[in-house]
């Protein structure tokens, strides 16, 4: 957990100007709504730089999230994490080359970094320095040339690539005002306090946005942090997938607990065991010894088995963190040659467990009384008992907690995987295509799939489900087209809706027959209908529409259906006002719904088909359900997690009640010597001792319920459709930890229970 922790706090402090690198964001109020966006216009930072001196370099970065990259006449492929950047990207970012000069590399237009790995793809053990790859990407095709070789990027940095590209390469921007696509950051001079440096920014906005035609409205802009990105950002348009500070604190927290209930089991099991050494305090003090001594002696002891503990833990911990790794999708490793924080955190671990967990056992067994000691008159008191109930019930709260957590997280899950969409996502495959295809070629494409028996239909789209779809600015013919709203948008093809199974509430699909759906037609969901206020779907139909930009209309038609609302978004944000249109162009992907019956051998049957169609291309696919399924991946991960610390925590904490029924029976022997005497049976006997330790489970309940009621909720509160925590998730985590720790107990209690009472009554 320390190398996890260590490991999510340390993202992007590799970069030696780390504590002077902000990100460009800004908050954009659509009517009662505000959007935090982490992307800027291409304008806003050059301006910047001109116009406050504070602003020491700028960096902007356009990732391209689906680039079509080979050697010309090659076959080409699709790369997800290539990053259009300015030339300063090393100015502002400690990235080295391992080939190449920082200050050529991306100076000219059409020049392109790979990473090592990248170029072994494309050119094997060629040089690759000066060859040429064909990048298509954001509509143009480009003929790149390789400058350089960048060395590894660390783990720990909040973007990724695979390439680099000459942001010049896209040609003029300055002008595009309206278009939120780049990240943009700034590297501050050291003098500068970045809270002025903010309040300048409001007379940026006057400036150049507010009376600015072609920009969108005014916003608020600020300077977020880089180093505040990983684990506190969640806007509109990130870089890549950031974490989240809350599961630091969740994981933090677990660990924490777990090794306190490990100190209070090795607390429960030494004062069990000061029964068997009494006699050995007894003697030292009769010779002489001191309480200090004997307080040092027993403290020591406890050190020494924190020691051990470590060697045995390093040794596990060094077996079990690939398999972590593959949960948490990091790649931690044990270096001590390195991580001198690691080795400073172990020693300082063992002088913590061996204190908090020998303190009071040391203390007990020191101030035995050597004369009461010698007699066998040393346990009169409960009070040891006490605490050790006290110690159980808090392990068993950490248990029930756990259990309770892992519970939800699976039920939310659940409920996620098999929740309606609105949209029919079973047998499914989803086609990557060129982003050069041509209309007529790829409806030719179709007619080739649609002519297989095993294949049902096909249509086209512009996105797939996931967290980023498009939004542009719609509205309902006004001349005024500053008062345009945003609507997510997908551009379809006549049979992406029957494909998908979608249910027409009002109007109808697009069709062939009506060839003007093709440059006028638009088809809106529910929350779209809502959104332009008009009542009802049926109201709807005929209506104007249109697509624009803060100073043109880009199309303008009527509105020729409405479908049921439906989640192309993850399900932790409700469904948002949609918009679908036809535009051959925009064109991604291929959405193939095939016969189960004959599903074996579609793969294959589509591929050959593709090939022909698109020879140079390389064929990616995927299931729907499963693209669907990875949009909740760390959920599961989470949920993987939560099981693996529930079973190390009620295991610990069987430990620790198994070493009370021990120190409890050992002090009740001779009365239960003395009810078997007159007349008691083993099975009451048995239910006497079992009784004691079902009270603490009930009280560790009654604790561990407001406890995930608060933080499952506050975890849930990220889900717009989510579960509800009912009352059985309490009573089957309270009766899971009381079945395990009745079976843990059973065994000691039977054995007193049938323990021959002349051994235990023949001193008496």
């Amino acid at each position: 957990m320390f190398l996890f922790i260590q490991h999510e706090l340390s993202y992007d402090k590799f970069n030696v100007n780390a504590k002077n690198i902000y990100r460009i964001t800004s908050i954009f109020a659509e009517g009662k709504e505000k959007k935090e966006l982490a992307v800027t216009p291409p304008p806003w930072a050059p301006l910047m730089k001109k116009d406050y001196p504070g602003i020491r370099e700028y960096v902007r970065l356009l990732k391209s999230e689906k680039t079509i990259v080979g050697r010309p006449d090659e076959q080409h492929f699709y790369e997800k994490d290539i990053l259009f950047a300015d030339s300063t990207f090393f100015n502002v970012f400690s990235i080295g080359l391992e080939r190449g000069d920082v200050k050529k590399a991306l100076e000219l237009p059409n020049s392109i970094i790979l990473t090592r790995e990248a170029a072994q793809k494309y050119f094997g053990n060629e040089d690759p320095i000066g060859k040429i790859l064909e990048i298509n990407s954001f509509g143009r095709t480009l003929n790149a040339q390789v400058t350089a070789i960048t060395n590894k990027i660390p783990d720990a940095s909040h973007f990724k690539f695979s390439s680099i590209v000459s942001l010049q390469s896209l040609g003029d921007l300055s002008n595009m005002w309206s278009f939120h696509m780049m990240q943009s950051y700034v590297l501050l001079h050291d003098n500068v306090s970045v809270k002025d440096m903010e309040k300048k920014l409001g007379g940026f906005t006057n400036k150049y946005i507010v009376n600015n035609p072609q920009a969108d409205g005014k916003v608020n802009i600020s300077l977020q942090p880089l180093l505040d990105i990983h684990l506190h950002s969640a806007m509109v348009g990130e870089i890549g997938v950031n974490s989240d500070i809350v599961y630091v604190y969740v994981f933090a927290g677990v660990a924490i607990f777990i090794l306190l209930i490990a100190c209070f089991n090795f607390t429960n099991l030494s004062t069990a065991r000061s029964l068997s050494r009494a006699k050995e305090v007894g003697l030292r003090k009769v010779v002489g010894a001191g309480k200090g001594q004997l307080l040092k002696q027993f403290l020591g002891e406890s050190a020494f088995f924190a020691m051990i503990s470590l060697v045995f833990a390093v040794i596990i911990a060094f077996l079990i963190l690939p398999v972590f790794n593959q949960l948490s999708d990091r790649q931690l490793n044990i270096d001590f040659s390195r991580n001198y924080p690691l080795i400073i955190m172990l020693v300082l671990l063992i002088l913590f467990v061996g204190l908090l967990a020998g303190l009071y056992p040391a203390v007990i067994l020191s101030s035995f009384k050597p004369v009461q000691v010698l007699k066998g008159k040393l346990f009169k008191t409960r009070k040891n008992v006490s605490f050790g109930k006290i110690l159980v019930t808090l392990q068993f709260v950490v248990s029930i907690v756990l259990i309770a957590s892992t519970i939800l997280v699976n039920q939310q899950l659940k409920f996620l995987q098999n929740k309606k969409l609105g949209f029919d996502k079973d047998n499914v495959v989803v086609l990557t295509l060129p982003r050069d295809s041509d209309s007529a070629k790829l409806e030719t494409f179709k007619t080739s799939l649609t002519s297989n028996s095993g294949i049902r239909s096909v249509g086209a789209s512009s996105s797939v489900p996931g967290p980023i779809i498009p939004v542009n600015l719609v509205n309902d013919g006004s001349v005024d087209l500053s008062k345009a709203q945003s609507m997510q948008m997908l551009f379809i093809d006549n049979d992406f809706i029957s494909t998908m199974n979608m249910k027409l509430l009002a109007g109808r699909n697009f069709s062939r027959d009506h060839p003007t759906d093709r440059t006028e037609g638009f088809i809106l969901n529910e929350e779209a209908v809502k959104n332009m206020g008009w009542s009802s779907a049926a109201e709807a139909i005929g209506k104007t529409f249109q697509w624009v930009q803060p100073n043109e209309v880009i199309k303008s038609g009527k509105v020729t259906g409405v479908v049921q609302d439906f989640n192309i978004t993850p399900l932790k944000s409700a469904i948002q006002p949609l918009v679908m249109h036809i535009n051959p162009l925009r064109f991604q992907y291929l959405y193939v719904r095939f016969d189960q019956s004959k599903a074996d051998h579609i793969i294959s049957t589509i591929e050959k088909t593709f090939n022909k169609f698109y020879a140079k291309q390389s064929f990616e696919y995927s299931f729907l359900d499963d693209t669907l399924a990875m949009l909740y991946k760390s959920e599961k991960k989470l949920g993987i997690i939560f099981s693996y610390f529930s079973f190390l925590a009620i295991l610990i904490a069987c430990l620790g009640i198994l070493g009370l029924s021990l120190y409890s029976t050992q002090q009740r022997i001779k009365e239960i010597g003395i009810r078997k005497v007159i007349g008691a049976s083993v099975a009451r006997i048995t239910i006497l001792l079992i009784k004691e330790f079902v009270q603490p489970i009930f009280i560790a309940t009654i604790i561990a319920v407001p406890i995930v009621w608060y933080g499952m909720n506050k975890w849930l509160e990220d889900f717009a459709y989510r579960v509800s925590i009912g009352w059985w998730v309490f009573a089957i985590s309270g009766t899971v930890a009381l079945l395990i720790a009745l079976f843990t107990i059973s065994f000691q209690a039977i054995k007193a229970a049938i323990a021959n009472p002349v051994k235990s009554l023949r001193t008496e």
